[in-house]
């Protein structure tokens, strides 16, 4: 049945409750929607990618960099299902041409790009290695404790030990898939939703301006509402950083969206709450925005 309805956000989705998800909306919407296996994670979980679109030109959209951040698998999986539907009916989806949109574009969706983290953060899982301060419901790094957006080939030699970047640039299984797939498919622009601020990370220092990295950041604040946050000035923070090397790499935008307004609620409370928390009828719109060129 078309009009089945498969995602509820307001429970987190664990590593099997994203799987099963996943092949339901594939099922249900094959017209527009397949999965492919990205990759395995450091305890070998399969990390999926889903296509949505059939264009040239493509977007990356990653969801679960940090475990405890899982209220960004709700968000992304919305989006697939809510696109999907709105494309297979033929329908307006807030005044967006999904038809359009996506014989243009192609988006790539990985919502849960830490798997192990977040099953640790749920408390279903436990680390590869010994962790002194581990606490599952603040838990937001992977199993070999290690913060995946510290672990990237960009001014790593900055990345403070407090930030637990690795032994090595690039040395964890989800920064090397995540590297691989920006590789193969040379992305137009990439946003990385993470939990809580209500706000877009848009450019840092060492990188500078991007081309169209302003146009497209002011083009989101305005339609979605996030707040756009300043240039990131300090090496300390913004070295080993997805968002940050992918702009290095590639010259093209990159954007970190915090999707939650409340910056000391709970993760679990993103959820609960999450219609309310992420203002979802209006951040709904954020990658349809960037590809309404």
């Amino acid at each position: 049945m078309k009009n089945c309805k498969i995602i509820n956000p307001i429970y987190p989705y664990n590593y099997q409750r994203m799987c099963l998800s996943i092949a339901r909306l594939v099922r249900q919407y094959g017209e527009i929607l397949c999965t492919e296996q990205g990759g395995r994670s450091t305890q070998g979980r399969c990390i999926p990618l889903v296509s949505l679109g059939k264009g040239k030109k493509k977007v990356l959209a990653v969801g679960a960099i940090h475990g405890r951040e899982y209220v960004s698998a709700g968000y992304l999986l919305m989006c697939m299902e809510e696109y999907a539907k709105a494309f297979c009916s033929k329908e307006l989806y807030c005044g967006f041409d999904l038809r359009k949109l996506i014989s243009e574009y192609t988006l790539h969706f990985v919502p849960v790009a830490n798997p192990d983290s977040v099953e640790i953060a749920l408390g279903r899982a436990r680390p590869s290695v010994q962790v002194q301060d581990f606490n599952s419901y603040f838990y937001k790094n992977n199993a070999n404790d290690v913060n995946i957006n510290a672990n990237f080939p960009f001014e790593w030699q900055s990345v403070p030990k407090s930030r637990q970047g690795g032994e090595s640039a690039g040395s964890e299984a989800e920064t090397k898939l995540l590297m691989k797939l920006c590789e193969t498919h040379r992305y137009e622009k990439m946003f990385s939703f993470h939990s809580r601020g209500d706000c877009i990370y848009w450019r840092d220092e060492k990188n500078g301006e991007i081309q169209k990295d302003k146009e497209l950041s002011e083009k989101l604040s305005a339609g979605c509402g996030f707040s756009l946050c300043p240039v990131t000035e300090n090496a300390e923070d913004y070295s080993g950083g997805f968002e940050n090397w992918f702009r290095y790499r590639f010259a093209r935008p990159a954007l970190c969206i915090e999707l939650v307004r409340d910056e000391n609620a709970p993760f679990d409370l993103c959820c609960r709450e999450f219609f309310t928390l992420t203002r979802w009828k209006q951040t709904r719109y954020a990658l349809l925005l960037s590809v309404d060129d």
